[in-house]
């Protein structure tokens, strides 16, 4: 193993430790309703101490795959994370979410 190999593990230990706890705090401030705090902070540790792993042991391996492999879990708890902020209603396809009832532009109005 090259020192630059022992580097970049030992940063990507760091920041994985660091993102897992950002998303463990997030979790327990949002309210997350699939899972816990803690179990959301472990799929993090898993998918980004999984491919730390790979990266160090499997020299050959391809840098698209191992970067998926560290996305994986902080994607997964975006999506969780915004299914439970924005709730189970079914969307409407003629507003924004961040418009109240009433329509942005008169003119798209057709009642006037």
């Amino acid at each position: 193993m090259t020192v630059t190999t022992a580097l970049v593990g030992g940063g990507g230990a760091v920041a994985v430790a660091l993102i897992a706890a950002a998303v463990y705090r997030d979790a327990a401030r949002v309210g997350v309703d699939l899972g816990s705090p803690a179990a959301w902070a472990a799929l993090v540790v898993l998918t980004g101490g999984a491919s730390i792993v790979t990266f160090v042991l499997v020299p050959d391996a391809p840098l698209p795959g191992v970067l998926v492999l560290t996305a994986l879990g902080p994607l997964l708890y975006l999506l969780e994370r915004d299914d439970s902020m924005n709730g189970d209603a079914a969307a409407d396809p003629t507003q924004l979410p961040s418009q109240s009832g009433e329509s942005a532009d008169p003119g798209d109005d057709p009642e006037r």
